[in-house]
């Protein structure tokens, strides 16, 4: 009697999710336009960098801009519900960082001139799932959401859907110039628990003003071939933050920070003459504090920053500014693991950024 009763209770949960999923149109995100990237041929519609810097960059660079950090669709629906499903090509976690961030989408909806958090119940299988309710009952109201797509993962399909019926409508992107920032695992993503808890989306929406968002996990070298892509962007302002990559475990050092710094700075003045370029401090290892030997490795890559920010400022070239250690004020409740910012860490980092571009941005 216990199994037929199970049975029944299989059997009806599977006609509801029938019902549930007939009761929606749904929409590819691959046809869609995406903000948070360059407008250009791409294999794949999620991917950071056009198709001609495959061969340009190292492999491992590539395979890194697969991953959609930063790139995000604004819809517009009436439809109350909102269902997103996606497959995903590697880890859905890290030992550091939750399934959400590294995997998950996140969802935002405008109201008042600000965008507002939409909770979400989610499945993480081999197709994930995410299903979010935006309105209370079946109304004409139209609603404007943006959907960020995942930190550190490469997404083979998605779509989205809406109650049958529903209007559904992508909206345009942004014609403003981006933000365009050239960073390291810590402007990839690292440790968000969200999409849309990176200092560069939280920066992005508080400014609002779209951010192309070039930070590669363990990769943010300064790397020629990069900056003279991104010298070709037409930028708000460019933003250099890869001091935290520059270690011996790369097989970097300061001194070789400082010559890069200097180089990179250069590059981009070649096509971009006025436009902002902000040279970012290492934010500390709260460990240093302890242990004083990590507290030497970023001190070093700091004073690199500040002797490459001098020297550029003293060979006569405009426009360019430091945001310092000390404007991060990271402490050590602000990281996942000692390395890299948690949510807490994140608010800091876009607060600071904030407050320099609002003096920069005309």
């Amino acid at each position: 009697m216990k199994g037929f009763l199970s049975l029944l209770l299989f059997l009806a949960f599977g006609i509801l999710v029938a019902q549930n999923t007939t009761k929606l149109d749904w929409y590819k995100v691959a046809e869609m336009e995406l903000g948070g990237r360059v407008k250009a041929a791409t294999s794949s519609p999620f991917q950071r960098f056009p198709d001609s810097m495959q061969d340009l960059v190292r492999k491992k660079v590539w395979d890194l801009s697969e991953n959609p950090s930063g790139v995000y669709v604004d819809f517009e629906t009436d439809s109350p519900k909102v269902i997103v499903k996606y497959v995903v090509n590697g880890p859905l976690q890290f030992p550091h960082m939750p399934a959400t961030g590294v995997s998950g989408v996140d969802l935002y909806v405008s109201k008042n001139n600000s965008w507002k958090w939409v909770k979400a119940n989610y499945q993480f299988q081999d197709t994930i799932s995410y299903s979010y309710r935006v309105k209370e009952g079946v109304n004409d109201i139209k609603h404007s959401l943006r959907l960020y797509l995942p930190l550190y993962n490469t997404v083979s399909y998605m779509e989205i859907g809406v109650d049958k019926h529903a209007s559904f409508r992508n909206l345009p992107i942004s014609n403003k110039a981006p933000i365009v920032v050239y960073g390291t695992s810590i402007t990839q993503g690292a440790c968000s628990g969200r999409p849309g808890t990176t200092w560069t989306s939280l920066m992005s929406r508080q400014l609002d003003i779209p951010v192309f968002n070039y930070g590669f996990s363990g990769n943010g070298r300064l790397e020629e071939e990069i900056i003279r892509y991104l010298a070709q962007l037409k930028a708000e302002v460019f933003v250099l933050d890869c001091l935290a990559n520059f270690t011996s475990g790369q097989g970097l050092n300061a001194l070789q920070a400082k010559k890069r710094l200097i180089k990179s700075v250069k590059t981009l003045r070649e096509l971009n003459p006025e436009t902002p370029i902000v040279l970012t401090d290492h934010a500390g290892y709260p460990y240093g504090e302890v242990y004083n030997p990590e507290k030497k490795k970023y001190q070093l890559l700091n004073l690199a920053n500040k002797e490459a920010f001098e020297s550029l400022k003293e060979s006569g070239l405009k426009n360019i500014y430091l945001l310092k250690n000390k404007d991060l004020d990271l402490g050590q409740g602000d990281f996942i693991d000692g390395v890299h910012p948690n949510d807490a860490g994140m608010k800091k980092y876009a607060e600071a950024y904030t407050g320099l571009l609002l003096t920069l941005i005309e």
